[in-house]
């Protein structure tokens, strides 16, 4: 199926060709690079994972708008935007922003949104990488290649690379062979350059987003939950781990239209992988969470917060704070905008997070993080800031507690060192994100000059 999907995409790729043939015909609309001109407004096109509520995915877009709009002018352009479901970003964005729906079987709202725009800003952090599921890197291909093949810029911004099936890297480096991808890490740039891709060193797109205005409603819904307003706050940030990659699959398809079981069903005809080694390795991750923050909790007079950074994260948290012996407040992100999420997470003591994210938009105030990693992403921003040692733990660890007490002990000893440290980083990070800001106008800008000169 995923072989199938790879081929899909290609052929909606091809058909890009004839998009101005097609246009004429009535069929599509279709918009040039080269028809764009001073005074007129660029139509530029964001596609990313939005409209499913994965906190990190919609305020990362939500910067990359406000960016554009900053550093291109409002009235300069036309920003529209992918989703999965308009209801669950609109909050994020004013009217003028365009929302266009996709479904799971992206391939035509993805090649009429393509052909529609003179330009592609590629807003997912994990865009190359077979972890979570090879149709997510192929949409992303479909975007790139439609580009390459019409002549107007695509441009990855703040993305990871990581390992990706063989067959994938091919269709990767033959579709975003035009792609410019600004690397979210150092790690991720050594990968997309040992594609033969182009690109530099930047970073997140998030580093900048605003929840000031709800501070006091996070304390407010603290207190509202069982929060005395005093006690220290301890944050947890859980996912399924193991469930991943998600894999398409007619056979799963049809057995849960048959059976009514739907419950290892993601959308539509893509399921997550499961198995009963699987199902123990969930267990043993949310018993070792649950074994060390029940026992630092007690000792330290600590309040519980579980945070659901993603709508798929809903089950982990509800079979966490089943586990756990004092009291609890859960905030999910079905329930609650990134700036609700970003809000709460400001307010905590210690976060133990296994959502990138989650870390990402707790650092803005200094919040003692600590990592239970599944993939590379918080190894690269726990590498960069040189926390390591004690801070950076893994889902799959057998002894996952004990290492989860020593660092609970680390950042609650430690706290001040540590906001100091990412006080430092965060300021670079900053400083980085507003460079990638100018790139991108210019890149938007300059690019007829440069693909005539080529």
């Amino acid at each position: 199926m995923d072989h199938l999907i790879n081929v899909l995409v290609k052929f909606f790729v091809f058909l890009s060709r004839f998009a101005p043939a097609f246009s004429k015909l009535g069929l599509i609309d279709y918009k040039s690079y080269d028809s764009w001109e001073s005074g007129k407004r660029l139509n530029i096109l964001l596609v990313g994972y939005n409209g499913a509520r994965n906190t990190g995915a919609d305020i990362r877009v939500a910067e990359i708008t406000r960016k554009l709009q900053e550093q291109l002018g409002k009235d300069n352009i036309q920003i529209s935007i992918m989703t999965l479901d308009e209801k669950n970003i609109r909050g994020y964005f004013d009217s003028d922003i365009r929302l266009i729906h996709f479904s799971p079987i992206f391939f035509g709202d993805l090649f009429k949104a393509c052909c529609a725009n003179q330009a592609v800003i590629l807003c997912e952090g994990s865009t190359l990488k077979s972890k979570f599921a090879n149709a997510l890197t192929l949409y992303f291909c479909e975007a790139a290649g439609i580009m390459k093949n019409q002549h107007k810029p695509c441009i990855a911004y703040g993305s990871e690379a990581g390992e990706m099936d063989t067959f994938l890297e091919r269709t990767v480096r033959k579709l975003c062979a035009d792609t410019y991808f600004i690397a979210r890490t150092q790690n991720s740039l050594d990968q997309i350059l040992r594609l033969g891709l182009k690109g530099h060193l930047g970073t997140d797109a998030a580093w900048k987003f605003n929840s000031t205005t709800h501070t006091r409603w996070a304390a407010e819904q603290l207190k509202q939950s069982g929060w005395d307003g005093f006690s220290p706050l301890l944050g947890i940030a859980p996912v399924n781990p193991f469930w991943w990659p998600v894999k398409p699959s007619f056979v799963k398809w049809l057995k849960a239209g048959i059976t009514g079981d739907h419950s290892l069903q993601f959308q539509l005809w893509y399921f997550f992988s499961w198995s009963k080694v699987r199902e123990q390795q969930f267990e043993n991750y949310l018993n070792a969470i649950a074994l060390s923050v029940n026992e630092f909790a007690s000792k330290y007079s600590c309040h519980i917060v579980i945070l659901g950074m993603e709508r798929l994260d809903a089950d982990a948290c509800r079979k966490l704070k089943a586990k756990l012996t004092i009291p609890v407040s859960v905030f999910l992100s079905s329930d609650y905008d990134g700036f609700e999420m970003a809000a709460v997470l400001r307010q905590l003591s210690v976060l133990i997070t296994s959502r990138y994210h989650a870390e990402v938009l707790s650092m803005e105030a200094g919040v003692a993080g600590i990592a239970v990693s599944m993939d590379e992403r918080l190894d690269n921003i726990m590498q960069e800031m040189d926390m390591c040692q004690y801070q950076l733990l893994h889902a799959n660890d057998t002894n996952l507690s004990s290492k989860l007490t020593c660092a609970l002990e680390y950042a609650q000893s430690n706290q001040e060192q540590i906001k100091d440290t990412i006080i430092h980083h965060l300021a670079h990070y900053k400083s980085t994100l507003h460079d990638m800001g100018i790139y991108l106008a210019e890149c938007l800008l300059t690019y007829q000059t440069s693909h005539n000169t080529d």
